[in-house]
């Protein structure tokens, strides 16, 4: 059975698709653009979905960074692969929100997150998916290691991809990583209630080095 990230590559279609569909978007055509969109939709909201915990804001996200990436285009190599690039623009899109969002609530009064409609986009993604019990455990987490979390687990970017497009040393995120999987390993195991169960990794990456 393919991965989640490989099921999200074949919806791209291959590489030398991909990049026409760019060079073809950054010359001013629609329906190219509109390919990408396409391409990338069901990743980019699920991913600004467990980032956020919020579907309205998820929705939102996903379109502010199809917005600055269709505008980034003309500063974008077609020969590298899209889909980290994106992925990366997008998750600072998403702790973007989460800090204006802190910065709204000044009291213990916070909002609840948006929960899905039931025919919301992203109610669809996840209705056969579902990882409530993830999702809260990776809301607690700490920055950069959640960031580092999502792109690798749930993503399959891998550890150089990663450090190629926050420009952070590969060495750093994998300190990340090792450090982002204990906090993820220690809010599951506080989570008492009964979910999907979840194994994460401990020898995706190789073992932290301090910081």
């Amino acid at each position: 059975m393919p991965r989640r990230g490989d099921r999200d590559r074949d919806q791209s279609g291959d590489g030398s698709d991909e990049g026409r569909w760019i060079v073809a978007c950054r010359d001013g055509d629609h329906d190219a653009c509109a390919r990408i969109v396409r391409a990338y939709q069901d990743v980019a909201l699920r991913t600004a979905f467990l980032m956020t915990s919020d579907a309205s804001a998820a929705e939102d996200i996903a379109q502010n960074a199809f917005l600055n990436a269709l505008r980034a285009l003309r500063r974008f190599d077609p020969d590298r692969p899209f889909r980290p690039w994106f992925l990366t623009i997008l998750a600072n899109e998403a702790r973007m929100y989460l800090r204006s969002q802190r910065r709204l609530v000044a009291d213990d009064d916070a909002l609840e997150p948006g929960t899905p409609d039931e025919d919301s986009p992203v109610a669809q993604l996840l209705r056969s998916d579902e990882r409530a019990r993830v999702r809260r455990a990776l809301m607690q987490m700490e920055e950069p290691f959640r960031t580092a979390v999502i792109l690798h687990y749930f993503n399959d970017l891998s550890v150089d991809e990663i450090a190629s497009e926050t420009y952070t040393p590969a060495g750093t995120v994998k300190s990340r990583l090792f450090r982002g999987r204990q906090q993820l390993r220690v809010l599951l195991d506080e989570d008492d209630e009964p979910s999907v169960a979840v194994r994460i990794p401990v020898t995706s990456t190789s073992q932290s080095p301090e910081g």
